[in-house]
């Protein structure tokens, strides 16, 4: 996991997307993989919502009898919570404001989901203070990946 690359990424899809107050990536139990939490949040308060949606999907799908969740996406009057699957037991949660586009932030989420997920499954070692991660694309085929660029 390239922990580097998933905070700088969180980071600044916090401070481009319109309406984001703050994203962490979160293991299943609600512990921040992402420490500090990035964005406006209240101290513990992203452990405790993670871990509390978590579990409420797990109810909904054993009750339904349906397979795991893949988002949960939370609307209330003062903004929204979604928490989204980025890998098998990691998640991405986020704190969006009311003014957000719902459609817009959905497909923002979804552009930097294919990089968390990279960065996520990437081994990564330093060189001589460099970050290096096995799964950096070398070649000059110009690859545009699942989204394009």
């Amino acid at each position: 996991m390239d922990l580097q690359k998933i905070k700088d990424t969180l980071t600044e899809f916090t401070n481009k997307a319109t309406g984001i107050q703050g994203v962490v990536l979160v293991y299943e139990d609600g512990e921040l993989i992402t420490k500090p939490p990035i964005g406006d949040w209240y101290e513990n308060k992203p452990n405790i919502i993670a871990g509390i949606t978590h579990d409420f999907s797990q109810r909904i799908c054993k009750r339904l009898n349906w397979n795991n969740t893949k988002e949960i996406y939370v609307e209330t009057e003062d903004g929204y919570i979604m928490l989204l699957v980025c890998a098998p037991s990691i998640f991405l949660l986020v704190k969006a404001s009311t003014n957000t586009n719902r459609g817009l932030l959905k497909g923002e989420i979804a552009l930097i989901l294919a990089n968390l997920q990279t960065y996520i499954n990437g081994k990564s070692s330093s060189n001589n203070g460099e970050t290096i991660t096995d799964n950096e694309d070398n070649d000059d085929d110009d690859d545009q990946g699942l989204f394009g660029r």
